[in-house]
């Protein structure tokens, strides 16, 4: 399989399921008692999970993708969301659209909660046949877990995804009343991320690079941008594929075996060729410092680029050159702080 293969089969992997944690057991006690299963239905007078779902396109202002990028994911699961569900613990973050959190019900059965904002739906929206809030939602149980997705956009398909692992009770009820409540949420006063001078936490990485030089590094005109969650965009023509992903990171651009490159403006970056004899290449740079994460590492807004070719070698291909290319166009577009 090519590295450009495995490359896009990894993102369609990754944002199909979200699996931010194993499903913790109950104890040994807990195990032997016969609680009642727990069922919450959606709020009285709410839309949570009724029918029809909403035919035609999506034009809610408070969903959109540019909405949404500015939105706290673990501030949306709050003791409020799980009112009547259970006791949320302390969640936890994972990059700027993703967050996880365990619950404790009033039996003492726990069950997690991985979220995502902006996640890629695969298959068919069609199958929607209810609603949450004016929006389509989407339900896939499998033995103690169920997925609640509502539909943020059909073009692409994306929307805000639930995953509910709840070993004992009804992990669809919940899913779908917690949904109602972080759909309601985001049509009052969501808590957003800070918007410091600089960031690119809002910014659209598909508008982020200039066509012109994507259709030279690519071989010819481009396909539509894709959005990739939201904060990446992949552009295509034919086989070749440019990737470009913004996220917070402590993790460092200069890996082992990348080579520095000159951005412009000012700007160090560090280029690497992922497989050996295939024309991929991969530039990284740190585009704002943030803080220090727990083990007094640099936490920064970081940028990527990926170049992946179609055939050919990195050196024949000139796939760093390419990739470089690219990259020097997005820094140029970037806000600065």
């Amino acid at each position: 399989m090519s590295s450009a293969v495995r490359f896009r089969a990894a993102v369609t992997a990754a944002a199909a399921v979200l699996l931010l944690g194993s499903v913790a057991g109950c104890g040994a006690d807990l195990a032997r008692s016969n609680f009642q299963r727990t069922t919450v239905p959606p709020e009285p007078g709410g839309s949570g999970g009724t029918g029809p779902a909403p035919a035609g396109e999506i034009t809610d202002a408070a969903v959109s993708a540019k909405a949404l990028r500015l939105i706290e994911p673990c501030a949306l699961l709050s003791a409020e969301t799980f009112t009547g569900i259970g006791t949320p613990a302390e969640p936890r973050p994972s990059g700027w659209d993703r967050c996880a959190a365990d619950v404790t019900d009033a039996g003492q059965k726990k069950i997690k909660i991985s979220l995502e904002i902006g996640g890629i739906i695969i298959g068919p929206i069609e199958d929607a046949k209810t609603a949450v809030e004016g929006l389509p939602q989407l339900e896939k149980k499998d033995g103690d877990t169920c997925t609640v997705t509502a539909v943020t956009s059909k073009e692409p398909k994306s929307g805000i995804v639930l995953q509910v692992d709840y070993i004992g009770g009804d992990p669809c009820g919940a899913g779908r009343t917690a949904m109602q409540r972080l759909v309601k949420n985001l049509h009052s006063n969501p808590k957003k991320h800070p918007e410091p001078p600089g960031t690119v936490v809002g910014v659209d990485a598909c508008a982020s690079v200039d066509t012109a030089v994507v259709a030279e590094a690519l071989g010819g005109k481009p396909n539509d941008p894709l959005p990739v969650g939201l904060h990446g965009c992949s552009i295509r023509s034919r086989t070749p594929q440019v990737m470009i992903n913004f996220r917070p990171t402590s993790a460092p651009a200069e890996e082992e075996g990348a080579s520095p490159v000159d951005l412009g403006g000012g700007v160090q970056g560090f280029a690497k060729t992922r497989v050996d004899d295939e024309p991929e290449c991969t530039v990284t740079w740190q585009h704002r410092v943030i803080g220090k994460d727990e083990y007094d590492l640099d936490l920064a807004e970081q940028a990527e680029v990926d170049y992946n070719g179609g055939d050919g070698t990195p050196e024949s291909d000139k796939s760093c050159d390419k990739a470089v290319k690219v990259a020097k166009s997005v820094v140029a577009k970037l806000p600065k702080a």
